[in-house]
């Protein structure tokens, strides 16, 4: 579980009924099931899905706030915005404003914008925290001052050796 995640349980609601026998209560097309959402993205997408409803059009979206998506899919609102984030970069969802409120609205784009899956964990790590982003960079900035010095080195011990 990533260290941002403090785990916690899904919020269920009391007035919850059973699914009719007569009926699959959830249908995953293998598009989406083979796409490699982790279990974050595919809980907070579900919750979309089911929010905005079944049309892709202007009017239907999912109007929650990220504190209310976090508190019913069991997670931090924190990773709730990163995963929308990923969600939303991926051509999966749409995030637009909504006028005179302060939530977003979040709608499933169609098939035809989603980016190929290959670029996922591009995406994920593009997405990362600039305090990872920062350190990730001194990292490298560490790793190139000593290969140079190992550089410089091996020159000084060839040198050495030519004397």
């Amino acid at each position: 579980m990533p260290k941002n995640v403090k785990r916690r349980n899904p919020k269920s609601k009391d007035n919850w009924k059973r699914p009719p026998d007569n009926q699959i209560p959830m249908f995953v097309r293998s598009e989406l099931d083979d796409y490699g959402l982790n279990l974050y993205e595919f809980r907070v997408l579900a919750h979309v899905i089911r929010r905005a409803g079944s049309k892709l059009d202007s009017k239907h979206g999912c109007y929650e706030s990220q504190g209310r998506i976090a508190e019913f899919c069991g997670m931090s609102q924190r990773m709730v915005l990163e995963v929308l984030g990923v969600l939303c970069e991926a051509g999966i969802l749409r995030k637009e404003s909504h006028t005179g409120k302060r939530t977003n609205v979040y709608r499933l784009n169609p098939g035809s914008e989603w980016k190929h899956p290959k670029e996922l964990e591009n995406i994920r790590q593009r997405r990362k925290s600039p305090k990872t982003k920062k350190f990730q960079e001194k990292n490298e900035q560490v790793n190139e001052t000593e290969a140079i010095e190992v550089e410089v080195i091996s020159e000084k011990n060839v040198l050495a050796e030519e004397e």
